[in-house]
C-alpha cells in the first residue's frame, strides 16, 4: 500500500492523460458559505439535473478555493434519502452506511472525526457522542445544495483536516414571490415486502417590495425494514492448548457466531422555519429554526453460539493461522437471544444573522446560533439469552461466507435455561452557542483589493451518560448453581425466510425466539427467585434497584469546549501577460479551553463464570471518585490558495495550509476502569483529558479544464502531513482483588504517531450536447480518488491504512430530454480500516463495496411530476472482516429498496 514510487509514476502519467484531454473533472461544484462571503454568487433555484450540473460549474470555476458541492436539482428534490448519500457522488467523498441508510462521511481518506459539517456556516450538535454528524438525522428534501471545502481559508472554521461541509437551506428571498411544492411517495422494502410512507413540503412566500419573506419546510419519511447478519464480534489473537496437548501458536480465534435477524422502523420528521426582514437595501436579518426528530425501533432475533478455549474439543487452523473448524463439548451451549430498542434522536437549530452593507466598501455581518441535540434510548437496549445445552460444531473450513453449524435443531421448546438478562443504553446530549462577527472592507492597495476579518467564539458541552442494569443481577441467573428452566409457552419459532440469501453457504433458516419482557417476568417471580443461592439477596437487589430497569453507572462524563478565534483574509487579484490570477492568503488563530469531568471507577472484585469455565465478571464499587481536568491550547493556522488562469477556460490552482482536528469528545473524558470476561485475555481502560488536536500541513494542487457549457474535467493532487496522529499506549498491571490476583492490560490513547497521506482526484463531467436528438440528452459523471498513506504505526511486514483511508469512485450516467429523467449511479470504496488494532486483535476492515442507484422522473405538466427511485438494486452485501479476508466480522444483506411518487410545484 506504501509503495511510493508507484504512487508518484501514477500521478505523473495521470497529468499526461490529463493535457491528451482524457482527465476528469468533479461532480459538482461549490459557492462560499453564503453568511461568511455575502459578496459570492447567492443560491440560485434550478431546476433539472443539467441546469443543476452548470450551475454547480460555474460556481468552481469562480471559487476561490478548492470546493465541491451538490445543489438541488429543484425545491425538495435531491436524488437520494439524505444528504450523506448525495455527498457520496462528490469526487473524494465516501461514507459509512448503518442499515443500508448513509451516516458518516469521510473525505480524502479522512475518517468522519477529520470532517466538520456545518449547517448554513453553523456548528451542528449531533447525537453521533463524538464530533462526527450524523446525517442519517437529516431529510435531503429540506436542504438546497451542499459544499464540500477541501482547501482551508482563515474564514472557515477550524477543525478539519479532511475538509469542512456546509449544508444549506432555502431562505424566501432566494425564491421570491409565492412558491408551494410537495412531494408524496411510497417506499417498498424488498426484504420486509412491506411499504412505507414519505412526504415532504415547502411553502415559501415574500411581500411585493420583497422586504419580508417566510418559509417553512417540512420532511416525513417512515421506513420499515429487515437486515439479516452472519456475526463475529473479533478474531482474539492468541494461543491455545488442546487437552491432548497439541499446541497451536499465534493463532485467529473467532469469539463467536452470532446469525442476527433484525427487524427495524425508523421514523424520521424534520421542520424548517426561516423569516427574513429587508428594512432598506443595506440591511438584511435572518432568522431561522430548525427541527429533526428521529425514532429507530428495532428487534433483533439472534442464533448465537460462544466459543471459549476451555470447552473445545476439536479444532482446524489453516495456512494463516485462523481457526475454521472447531466443535464445543464440555458443558457447551447453543443460544437463542433476543434484543429490543427503541430510541429516540432530536436535534434543534436556532439561528439569527444581520447582514449590513455599511457602504459601497465595507460589509458587516452578525451570526448567533445554537444547536443541541439529544439521544434518548427511552426504556433501553434488552439483552436477554436462553440456553439449550449440548454439544455443537462451526466449520467455515469450505471458504464459503457462511459457516456449518451443527447442533440441536429440533425447535423444541423445552430444555431451555435462563441465561445473561439486561437492560441497557446511553442518553447523549451535545450543545452548541457560538456567535461571530465578520466584516469585508474594500480596498484600492496595488493588487489587494479586499481584505476579510472576523472574531468567533464557541461554547460546546458534550455529555454522555451510561445506564444499565444493577449489577450483578445480569449474571444472576445464568451463574446459578442450579439451572433455571424456562416454561415452554414462552417460546415460538422464529422464521427467518431466505436469511442471507445474498451470501454463500447454508445458514440456518428458523430458530426458536421469545420477549424480552416475558423473560425479565419470569426469572423475577417469586418461584424462579426461591430457586437461586441467595433468594433474599437477589430479592434485595431486585427491590432496591426496580428489577431490570435501567441506571446510571459511573461511566459517564462532561466534556466542555470554549473556543475563541480570531481571522483575517486578504484577497489579491491581477495579470501576468495575458493569464489573470488571484490569491487569497489568511492567518487563523485559536484558543481551545476544555473542561473534562468524569469518575474513576473502582473495581471490587472478580467473581468466577458458572456459566463460561475461565471468565470472570467484574463488580464495580458505588464509592467512584469525580475526577475534574482542564486543559487549554492554542493554534496559528496560516493559509493561501491561488489560482491561475493559464488560457481561456484552463485553471491551475495551488494551496497550502495549516489545520487542526481536535480530539474526538469521548476521548477526552478523565474516566476508568476495568473489565470481566477470559482472565487471559482482561483489559482495562481510560480516556485522556490532555490530548492534543491533530496538525496537518496541507498541500494542494489542481487544473481545471472548462471546456464546454456544464462539460469540464480537472486533476488534484493533495498531500497531508499529520502529526499528533493517536494510537494506544498500554501498560501490563497486575490487579488484587478478594478472589485473587489477575494480569491486566490497561490502554488509553495517546498522540504519538505521524502520517502522511498523499493522494490525487481525477474526474470528468460531460454532456453529449453535439449528439443528434434525442441523444443530446445524455451525459456521463465520472470521478476516482486515490489515496495512499505511510505511518509511524507501520511495522516492516505490515503497513497499517490510516482509518476510513481507501480509494473511492463513482460513475453516473443521466439522460434528461423534454419531460423525461433518467439516472443510473454507481458507487465504490475500496476496502478501508474501520477499527484500529489492539494487542489482542488486528484492526477491522470494510470490504470493497459497490452499490448501484436509480431514479427517474416523468413531467406530466409545468406543475407534476411522477418519479421512481431505486436505491441498492443489486442487493449488494456490507462485510467486514479481520486482518484475513476470510476472517468475516460482519457479512449483512439490507436488500434493495424501491419508491414511486408524485411532486407538485406551484
Amino acid at each position: 500500500m506504501n509503495n511510493k514510487k508507484h504512487f508518484k509514476l501514477g500521478y505523473l502519467s495521470s497529468l499526461v492523460m490529463l493535457n491528451l484531454g482524457l482527465s476528469t473533472a468533479s461532480l459538482a461544484a461549490d459557492s462560499a458559505v453564503a453568511e461568511e462571503n455575502k459578496d459570492e454568487v447567492e443560491v440560485i433555484v434550478v431546476s433539472g439535473i443539467r441546469d443543476s450540473l452548470i450551475k454547480s460549474k460555474d460556481i468552481k470555476l469562480e471559487a476561490d478555493t478548492i470546493v465541491d458541492a451538490i445543489t438541488s436539482e429543484d425545491i425538495g428534490k435531491f436524488p437520494d434519502q439524505n444528504v450523506a448519500e448525495s455527498l457520496q457522488r462528490i469526487t473524494g467523498v465516501a461514507i459509512d452506511r448503518k442499515g443500508g441508510e448513509g451516516q458518516l462521511i469521510t473525505v480524502r481518506g479522512m475518517g468522519p472525526e477529520f470532517t466538520s459539517v456545518l449547517l448554513n456556516g453553523r456548528t451542528l450538535a449531533t447525537t453521533s457522542g463524538g464530533r462526527a454528524f450524523s446525517f442519517d438525522i437529516f431529510a435531503s428534501e429540506l436542504i438546497s445544495g451542499a459544499e464540500v471545502f477541501k482547501t482551508q481559508a482563515a474564514h472557515l472554521q477550524e477543525g478539519a483536516i479532511g475538509a469542512t461541509v456546509n449544508v444549506t437551506t432555502f431562505k424566501p428571498f432566494d425564491i421570491p414571490g409565492f412558491k408551494a411544492v410537495g412531494t408524496a411517495k411510497a417506499q417498498y422494502d424488498e426484504m420486509t415486502g412491506e411499504v412505507a410512507p414519505q412526504f415532504s413540503g415547502l411553502i415559501s412566500n415574500t411581500t411585493e417590495d420583497d422586504k419580508f419573506g417566510v418559509l417553512f419546510s417540512f420532511a416525513h419519511n417512515e421506513r420499515k425494514s429487515r437486515y439479516d447478519s452472519a456475526n463475529t464480534a473479533y478474531y482474539w489473537h492468541t494461543d491455545l492448548t488442546m487437552d491432548d496437548g497439541s499446541y497451536y501458536d499465534d493463532i485467529y480465534f473467532p469469539q463467536n457466531y452470532d446469525q442476527i435477524a433484525q427487524s427495524e422502523e425508523r421514523t424520521r420528521t424534520n421542520a424548517n422555519l426561516v423569516l427574513q426582514y429587508k428594512p432598506s437595501d443595506n440591511l438584511e436579518f435572518t432568522a431561522d429554526a430548525l427541527y429533526s426528530q428521529y425514532d429507530v425501533e428495532y428487534r433483533q432475533d439472534i442464533l448465537a453460539h460462544w466459543f471459549t478455549k476451555d470447552q473445545l474439543t476439536d479444532v482446524e487452523v489453516d495456512d494463516n493461522g485462523t481457526l475454521v473448524k472447531l466443535s464445543m463439548g464440555k458443558g457447551s451451549n447453543s443460544d437463542v437471544l433476543v434484543r429490543q430498542s427503541d430510541t429516540r434522536n432530536e436535534l434543534l437549530a436556532l439561528g439569527f444573522n444581520a447582514a449590513w452593507d455599511v457602504n459601497s466598501d465595507l460589509n458587516l455581518s452578525f451570526d448567533v446560533a445554537y444547536s443541541e441535540a439529544k439521544s434518548d434510548p427511552k426504556r433501553g437496549t434488552t439483552d436477554t439469552v436462553a440456553s439449550r445445552p449440548g454439544d455443537y460444531t462451526y466449520d467455515r473450513s469450505s471458504g464459503a461466507q457462511l459457516p456449518q453449524l451443527t447442533f440441536d435443531r429440533n425447535n423444541s421448546a423445552s430444555g431451555l435455561k435462563a441465561g445473561w438478562g439486561e437492560r441497557f443504553g446511553y442518553i447523549r446530549e451535545d450543545d452548541v452557542l457560538e456567535a461571530k462577527i465578520d466584516a469585508e472592507l474594500m480596498v484600492e492597495a496595488g493588487p489587494l483589493y479586499k481584505i476579510g476579518f472576523g472574531t468567533m467564539t464557541s461554547d460546546r458541552t458534550l455529555a454522555s451518560t451510561r445506564l444499565r442494569t444493577t449489577r450483578p443481577l445480569p449474571w444472576t441467573w445464568g451463574d446459578n448453581s442450579a439451572a433455571i428452566w424456562l416454561p415452554e409457552n414462552m417460546f415460538s419459532v422464529y422464521d427467518a425466510d431466505g436469511f442471507l440469501s445474498g451470501g454463500s453457504g447454508a445458514p440456518e433458516q428458523s430458530w426458536l425466539t421469545f420477549n424480552s419482557e416475558d423473560f425479565f417476568d419470569y426469572i423475577t417471580s417469586a418461584d424462579v427467585v426461591a430457586q437461586l443461592d441467595d433468594p433474599a439477596g437477589v430479592q434485595q437487589l431486585l427491590d432496591d434497584n426496580d428489577g431490570f430497569t435501567m441506571h446510571a453507572v459511573p461511566w459517564n462524563y462532561e466534556i466542555n469546549e470554549k473556543l475563541f478565534a480570531l481571522y483575517t483574509d486578504a484577497y489579491l487579484e491581477g495579470e501576468i501577460g495575458n493569464m489573470l490570477w488571484s490569491v487569497t492568503a489568511g492567518l487563523r488563530y485559536v484558543k481551545t479551553d476544555s473542561t473534562s469531568n468524569g469518575f474513576a471507577v473502582p473495581l471490587l472484585d472478580l467473581i468466577p463464570s458458572e456459566g463460561k469455565p475461565g471468565f470472570v465478571n467484574a463488580v464495580e464499587g458505588d464509592d467512584y471518585t469525580p475526577v475534574t481536568v482542564k486543559h487549554d491550547y492554542d493554534n496559528w493556522l496560516p493559509s493561501i490558495n491561488a489560482k491561475l488562469e493559464v488560457m481561456e477556460n484552463l485553471i491551475t490552482r495551488f494551496a497550502y495550509s495549516k489545520s487542526i482536528t481536535r480530539p474526538e469528545l469521548d476521548e477526552m473524558s478523565p474516566e476508568s476502569g476495568y473489565g470481566g470476561g477470559d482472565v487471559t485475555q482482561l483489559t482495562g481502560w481510560g480516556s485522556n483529558p490532555k490530548l492534543m488536536p491533530f496538525e496537518s500541513k496541507n498541500l494542494d494542487l489542481g487544473i481545471e479544464w472548462y471546456y464546454d457549457e456544464g462539460s469540464y474535467a480537472a486533476i488534484a493532487m493533495f498531500q497531508k502531513d499529520v502529526d499528533g496522529y493517536l494510537s494506544t499506549e498500554e501498560v501490563e498491571e497486575q490487579v488484587t482483588v478478594p478472589s485473587g490476583t489477575y494480569n491486566y492490560r490497561i490502554s488509553r490513547p495517546v498522540n504519538s504517531d505521524q502520517a502522511d497521506i498523499e493522494g490525487y482526484e481525477l474526474a470528468i463531467q460531460h454532456m453529449f450536447t453535439s449528439l443528434p436528438a434525442p441523444f443530446d440528452g445524455l451525459g456521463i459523471i465520472a470521478n476516482k480518488t486515490f489515496v495512499d498513506s505511510e505511518s509511524t504505526a507501520d511495522e516492516a511486514d505490515n503497513p497499517l491504512p490510516l482509518i476510513g483511508l481507501g480509494d473511492s469512485a463513482n460513475l453516473i450516467l443521466f439522460y434528461e430530454k423534454d419531460a423525461i429523467q433518467l439516472r443510473v449511479a454507481w458507487n465504490q470504496r475500496d476496502r478501508f480500516m474501520q477499527s484500529k488494532p489492539e494487542s489482542w486483535r488486528d484492526g477491522h476492515y470494510v470490504d470493497d463495496y459497490a452499490q448501484v442507484d436509480i431514479s427517474g422522473s416523468y413531467d406530466i405538466n409545468e406543475h407534476l411530476t411522477v418519479f421512481f427511485e431505486g436505491i441498492n438494486v443489486t442487493n449488494e452485501l456490507y462485510i467486514t472482516t479481520a486482518k484475513y479476508s476470510n476472517q468475516y466480522l460482519d457479512i449483512t444483506e439490507t436488500g434493495p429498496r424501491y419508491s414511486v411518487g408524485i411532486r407538485g410545484t406551484f
